[in-house]
C-alpha cells in the first residue's frame, strides 16, 4: 500500500501545469467519469471508444489510434496498469506524460477522485464529491440485507470470469453484507463452471449483458445451485459496475434494491 501511496505522489505531486497547458486523453473510462463529475471535461481533448461522451475519439482503451493522440497534442494520457503497460510505452517513446490510475478498493477510488482533483485544480469539488459519496455509503451500510448471503458475481461468461479480494468489487459486495465465493483468491481471474456449482453460490450477480437469466439456468449440471433453484439471479450494468470510479456507489445502491426484490419474491 504505501508503494501505490508513493507512485501516486510521483504522478500527481512533482510537477506543476498551469491550467492552460493541461491537455489530457483519457484510456480509462472511470477517470473520464471522475474527471466529468470534476466539471473538469475542459481539459480533455481525447477519450476511448468506450466512452460515452461526446469528445473525440482516440481509438479502443487497449489499442489507441496513436497518429489520433499525437494530433491532439496531448500533454497527459491517462493510463491504468497492468492493462495499459505496453500502451504506455508507446505513449512514453511520443514524449507525453502519462497519469496512471488503478484504484483496487473503494477507498482508492476515492483517493484517485481527490488526486485527480488536486492535480486538475478542482480539488474542493472533489472533496464535495468523495464527502456526498461517502455520506451515501454510510446510509447503505447501516441496513444491511440479512439473506443466504453467498454471491458468484460474473464478469464475463466466455470464459468466466470474476473478482476476488483486493478489489473494489468484493468491497461492494461485503459493504450491504454479501460473502463473495471468491473471496479466498485476489484480483481478477478466470474460474470453472465445476468451482462455482461446487461453492454453490445463494445469490449470481451477472454483470455483463452477453447471455441471459435463460442461458444461464440452462448451463449444465448448474440446477444444483442454491441461486438457480430459488431463482436469485441478478442482472447489473455492466458499465456501472465494472468501472472503478464514482458510479460505483450508484450500482451498490441498485444492487441493494434488486437483493430485497429477489428477497421477496
Amino acid at each position: 500500500m504505501f508503494r501505490k501511496l508513493f507512485v501516486l505522489s510521483i504522478l500527481f505531486g512533482c510537477f506543476e501545469y498551469k491550467k492552460e497547458h493541461l491537455r489530457i486523453v483519457s484510456l480509462v473510462p472511470s477517470a473520464t467519469d471522475i474527471i466529468y463529475l470534476l466539471n473538469a471535461d475542459s481539459f480533455l481533448v481525447g477519450i476511448s471508444n468506450q466512452d460515452n461522451y461526446s469528445k473525440e475519439k482516440v481509438g479502443d482503451m487497449i489499442n489507441p489510434d496513436y497518429e489520433k493522440i499525437i494530433k491532439l497534442r496531448p500533454s497527459h494520457v491517462i493510463l491504468t496498469f497492468p492493462l495499459h503497460k505496453k500502451v504506455s510505452e508507446e505513449i512514453l517513446k511520443l514524449g507525453i506524460d502519462t497519469i496512471l490510475v488503478n484504484p483496487e478498493s473503494i477507498d482508492e477510488i476515492f483517493e484517485t477522485i481527490l488526486k485527480l482533483g488536486e492535480f486538475l485544480k478542482h480539488g474542493k469539488r472533489a472533496q464535495f464529491i468523495v464527502d456526498s459519496l461517502k455520506l451515501i455509503l454510510d446510509s447503505l451500510k447501516s441496513e444491511k440485507i440479512i439473506l443466504n448471503n453467498s454471491v458468484f458475481y460474473e464478469i464475463w461468461d466466455n470464459p468466466l470470469w470474476t473478482a476476488g479480494n483486493k478489489t473494489f468489487i468484493n468491497d461492494a459486495l461485503n459493504l450491504i453484507g454479501l460473502r463473495n465465493i471468491f473471496d479466498d483468491r485476489s484480483g481478477y481471474f478466470i474460474v470453472s463452471e465445476e468451482e462455482v456449482i461446487k461453492r454453490n453460490p445463494d445469490i449470481i450477480i451477472v454483470a455483463h449483458s452477453n447471455i441471459s437469466i435463460i442461458n444461464i439456468k440452462s448451463r449444465k449440471f448448474w440446477n444444483k445451485i442454491n441461486a438457480i433453484k430459488n431463482n436469485k439471479i441478478i442482472l447489473v450494468d455492466e458499465n456501472l459496475f465494472n468501472k472503478p470510479g464514482p458510479n460505483i456507489v450508484s450500482a451498490i445502491k441498485f444492487l441493494k434494491s434488486k437483493l430485497k426484490e429477489v428477497e421477496n419474491e
